[in-house]
């Protein structure tokens, strides 16, 4: 709860300091609505680096698995839908595009697992070298050049349309997509044998834990969950693009260390991303309005990044010291 108290703090003070700054643009309805829009993306992508964080690795090819489905499924719609398709024919095509985001999140998930879980390859490193892989695959895909054309009523819906005319889809997708992960998390075997590697693999292995497929599964969830903000990317965008959001990760991992999972493995709430991410689009959306520009924002998240790290590992330390010093009172008694 404390937690959750500090981060409900935090989204009080940006909408109170932007309130103030630009109360004409940014307390508007077109403002808030415009926000449901934009952050589940940032939030889909977060899950699936927090997850990784849960297991002290990080899953930096996340943002390039996202751009992959999208320019597969856009070619797809744009070069091999017979035009003039309508009703069940139109959904039909949607559904193999489904399926074709669901074997591109297996694939690229495989990948990451094999290298970081049964190769033991330091996480970064291979997932950077994935996400390498993944935008080159895009780039050989479309030669360069993005994805653009008009695609079905039924895209757009996702990405753009409310359910009964109220409620954005894309949130709908990232709420439903967090209260799974949530449960896999926090109510099943998987999530605590993920939260138990990430705080001592040693003693895990030990428990009789198994750590390789403990750490691919979770490397899978994250691809998974990738491929499922591609789908909805191309149907928010109207487009993809090898380089699509290319600052996303930067936020994703700020947002993961924001809602308090340790960047060291083995601590947090995922329900917790909500509230972060919500927090980091009312900061985005503040900058946007008074026109700041996208490196400072970029350095300003990064500055972030670095003290939310440094913050995580002084509380860390600060806890040791004082279990060692209750020893060592116990001891003395």
């Amino acid at each position: 709860m404390g937690k959750i108290k500090q981060l409900l703090g935090i989204n009080l003070a940006v909408f109170l300091i932007f309130a103030l700054l630009k109360p004409e643009r940014f307390l508007t309805a077109y403002n808030f609505e415009s926000m449901c829009f934009q952050f589940p993306e940032a939030g889909l992508l977060t899950l699936g680096i927090g997850i990784t964080m849960l297991t002290a690795g990080a899953d930096l090819s996340i943002v390039a698995v996202a751009n992959l489905t999208a320019t597969v499924n856009g070619i797809i719609l744009l070069q091999y839908m017979p035009a003039g398709l309508t009703g069940s024919g139109v959904w039909s095509w949607l559904l193999l595009c489904l399926a074709f985001a669901a074997v591109i999140g297996l694939v690229c998930g495989v990948i990451n697992g094999l290298l970081v879980a049964k190769l033991g390859i330091f996480p970064i490193l291979a997932t950077l070298g994935t996400q390498n892989l993944f935008t080159g695959i895009c780039m050989v895909l479309t030669k360069g050049q993005g994805v653009f054309g008009v695609f079905p009523e039924q895209v757009m819906f996702i990405g753009n349309g409310k359910l009964f005319g109220l409620v954005p889809m894309p949130l709908i997708i990232f709420l439903g997509a967090l209260a799974v992960v949530y449960l896999i998390i926090h109510r099943t075997p998987h999530g605590l044998k993920t939260q138990l590697f990430g705080s001592n693999r040693v003693a895990s292995f030990y428990c009789g834990i198994d750590n390789v497929k403990t750490v691919f599964k979770t490397y899978m969830m994250s691809s998974m969950l990738g491929a499922l903000t591609g789908i909805l990317i191309l149907a928010r965008t109207n487009s993809a693009k090898y380089d699509y959001g290319s600052s996303y990760v930067l936020q994703a991992m700020l947002a993961s260390v924001f809602a308090g999972i340790s960047p060291l493995g083995g601590k947090g709430n995922v329900f917790n991303i909500l509230l972060s991410v919500a927090a980091l689009q009312m900061l985005d959306s503040g900058f946007n309005l008074l026109r700041i520009s996208s490196f400072v924002r970029s350095s300003t998240y990064g500055i972030l990044l670095i003290i939310g790290i440094l913050l995580d590992y002084l509380a860390v330390k600060y806890r040791q010291k004082k279990e060692i010093a209750r020893a060592n009172q116990a001891a003395a008694r």
